[in-house]
């Protein structure tokens, strides 16, 4: 098992695929002061899937920069978890 301060959580966003997207779900995270661990982003049909695996900060801070990346106007949807 991993250390408590190695523990990841993982956040899917799925967006609009357009030029800004990428960008626009980024700023969100860096504004939310999340530390990005892995990224990957993928068109998958219409859409952009975004894949951020950052260090954990909490369930509140979760839950927060979720909520934050919904609200942000290129993207459709969001779930988040633990790393595997």
């Amino acid at each position: 098992m991993k250390p408590e301060d190695d523990k990841r959580r993982l956040f899917l966003v799925t967006a609009e695929d357009t030029p800004d997207a990428l960008m626009r779900v980024l700023g969100v995270a860096s504004v939310q002061q999340a530390r990005l661990r892995t990224l990957t982003a993928a068109p998958e049909g219409q859409s952009l899937a975004i894949r951020l695996e950052i260090d954990d900060q909490g369930d509140e801070r979760a839950e927060v920069l979720a909520s934050r990346l919904a609200a942000c106007p290129s993207v459709r949807g969001v779930g988040f978890g633990w790393r595997a």
